[in-house]
């Protein structure tokens, strides 16, 4: 079951009745139809990103109540979905109409990053994944679990990225592709098995071996993020 979907949809439904009764108690003038839809109340965070034109923001929870003037919902620090990047969750409309996206949420440490999004024509294969993981990670955590289907048509989506360009065990912690610069790629997955890879992110303290893909012969290991090659690395000619 998907958890994360249910809150989300459970919050979406709240805002939406909470914007209804502030509609009904504050007699919304005609001249404010022209904004998107909730974005009236969250107009004082869109506002500061726009005027910030930083690439990368992070933000106490504390900070963007200030920012706001109001206090956020309890579900606000505890439920990663409330910071989805999603245009039918009202307050994303308030990072989504400036051109940021959240890339990182921390419910322990009370923040949030925002990130300008990019020219996605000029971005490499290499920061679209890992934007797009970055994101996954931050809507549903470490460990999502991802298949190949799904991860082709989310950056076709997103990015109109080819499929043919897109080799995601390029970027395993637990798999390396011989002709692959491994140590200059970007470590975003576990590689499961029969197409499903696990979202870990960049800089994970990973543990465990890696794998020749192509006779899957352990070529060295990590620990706690740290990597080491072994003997069968030069013998295999891996980059």
């Amino acid at each position: 079951m998907d958890y994360d979907k249910i809150i989300l949809d459970m919050l979406n439904r709240i805002v939406k009745l909470e914007e209804k009764v502030e509609w009904l108690s504050n007699n919304a003038q005609a001249n404010d139809a022209e904004l998107p839809t909730g974005s009236k109340k969250y107009r004082f965070l869109s506002d500061y990103l726009h005027q910030s034109n930083l690439p990368r923001i992070k933000l106490l929870f504390t900070e963007i109540e200030d920012i706001l003037k109001f206090k956020l919902p309890e579900s606000a620090t505890t439920h990663r979905a409330f910071w989805a990047n999603t245009t039918s969750h009202s307050i994303a409309l308030s990072w989504l109409s400036v051109n940021y996206s959240v890339v990182e949420v921390n419910l322990e440490e009370k923040y949030i990053i925002f990130e300008r999004k990019r020219d996605f024509e000029k971005m490499t294969i290499d920061e679209q994944m890992r934007m797009v993981v970055a994101e996954i990670v931050s809507e549903y955590g470490a460990h999502y679990k991802i298949s190949l289907k799904e991860l082709y048509e989310l950056l076709s989506a997103r990015f109109k990225t080819n499929s043919s360009s897109i080799i995601p065990s390029d970027y395993c912690y637990n798999r390396v592709n011989r002709g692959i610069a491994f140590e200059k790629k970007p470590h975003l997955f576990r590689f499961l098995g029969d197409g499903i890879y696990e979202c870990l992110g960049e800089n994970f303290p990973f543990t465990g071996d890696v794998e020749n893909a192509n006779d899957s012969v352990v070529v060295g290991s990590w620990e706690n993020g740290v990597f080491r090659k072994n003997a069968n690395w030069n013998l295999l000619g891996l980059k």
